[in-house]
């Protein structure tokens, strides 16, 4: 019985932690789910948190919907295959409250 409970409570962990680890802005689901990417020239980014769940837009930057953008990368489908994902879980964003900037705090991301 006690192994048991240990076996499905290692295998929640590591769904947790496979589903819930952004390959983005260091792991950082504030400074992501409030920026987005940490790009000069992003497809997408997010709206505000006013709007539900994980809502984002175009930037038209990329194509689509701009035919004369650059191409969307892998790394772009993943950001947002991540956003939806996982910024969704949070419901509403609180206000940032730091002297700097998220993305600065403790270092760049």
């Amino acid at each position: 019985m006690r192994s048991s409970i240990f076996i499905a409570a290692t295998l929640l962990a590591l769904t947790i932690n496979a589903q819930g680890t952004l390959q983005f802005r260091a792991n950082d689901p504030f400074a992501f789910c409030t920026q987005g990417q940490d790009l000069p020239d992003p497809c997408w980014k997010p709206l505000p948190p006013y709007t539900g769940g994980a809502a984002w837009t175009y930037t038209g930057t990329c194509d689509p919907p701009n035919e004369y953008g650059r191409l969307w990368t892998g790394d772009d489908y993943r950001a947002l295959s991540q956003y939806q994902a996982i910024c969704a879980m949070a419901g509403k964003s609180g206000a940032w409250t730091g002297e700097t900037p998220p993305d600065l705090v403790p270092f760049k991301h």
